[in-house]
């Protein structure tokens, strides 16, 4: 379900889209990743394979290569925003989009979070402040992943994932929590391997490497949002000292975190 690269993402370009009625949209060999989400209105979408109704709460991720076309009811017309994206490696090169990607559609349960991310992630873009565009629209992939882990099927794979699911979003809500693999196997009823297993088979990394890197990207929007010092942005996500927590941040962004908080 993990199919984002540690590494991060790069926003393209990004808009907000009050369709006029006579609106109609054709692409052939789509060069980029986009993710829709529809704001309002009734329309459909179709690929090479079919023809999907859509309407407000609708998340959609179209794939590279594929051809789409899509209209409206000029009656009710699409409200949209659309972002072109690239998933990005340890370098900040583009990736080609993995095989696994999630499914094109998903209905949001919440769609006005993802909404507030994505609508922050393409002010900052539109501003030149892509570190910050970036890290909103990575925020909203996971919160798309999320919605994804959720709709698992019934059965023993559903209810581990879901165990999986409600246990990284605590881990999300306080990544300074001191987190063992031991207890949340206990909690889980399973040994330590075993839950390293579940866990890596739902999320696509080992518990610790889902740590690291949710209390890295907390570190990245704290050292662009807020005003707190290093020192203590350190003590907030749990490392014993800010000497630590610096050389952490760069052997995973590169950079120390003075110079992520001031780079252009």
């Amino acid at each position: 379900m993990d199919w984002t690269p540690d590494s991060g993402v790069s926003v393209r370009w990004g808009d907000f889209f009050d369709c006029e009625p006579d609106w109609y949209w054709s692409v052939r060999d789509l060069p980029v990743l986009d993710l829709w989400l529809v704001t309002g209105g009734t329309g459909w979408i179709a690929d090479t394979r079919s023809r999907t109704a859509i309407g407000a709460g609708d998340c959609l991720l179209l794939r590279p290569g594929d051809s789409y076309e899509s209209g409206h009811d000029p009656e009710h017309p699409l409200g949209l925003i659309a972002v072109h994206f690239d998933l990005l490696d340890a370098d900040g090169m583009a990736l080609p989009p993995p095989d696994d990607l999630p499914p094109f559609t998903r209905r949001m349960e919440h769609s006005e979070l993802l909404r507030e991310l994505l609508t922050r992630a393409i002010h900052a873009h539109k501003d030149g402040r892509q570190d910050a565009g970036d890290g909103w629209f990575q925020a909203a992939l996971l919160e798309v992943e999320r919605q994804d882990a959720r709709t698992w099927p019934p059965g023993l794979l559903g209810e581990q994932a879901r165990a999986m699911d409600e246990i990284c979003e605590r881990i999300r809500r306080d990544p300074g929590a001191d987190v063992r693999v031991e207890d949340l196997a206990a909690e889980t009823h399973v040994s330590p391997e075993h839950f390293s297993r579940l866990f890596h088979r739902v999320q696509g990394m080992s518990p610790r490497a889902f740590i690291t890197r949710t209390r890295i990207e907390t570190a990245q929007r704290l050292l662009l949002t807020s005003s707190h010092s290093v020192a203590r942005i350190s003590r907030m996500l749990g490392y014993r000292t800010p000497y630590y927590f610096s050389r952490h941040f760069k052997a995973n962004v590169g950079v120390a975190p003075s110079a992520y908080r001031t780079r252009p």
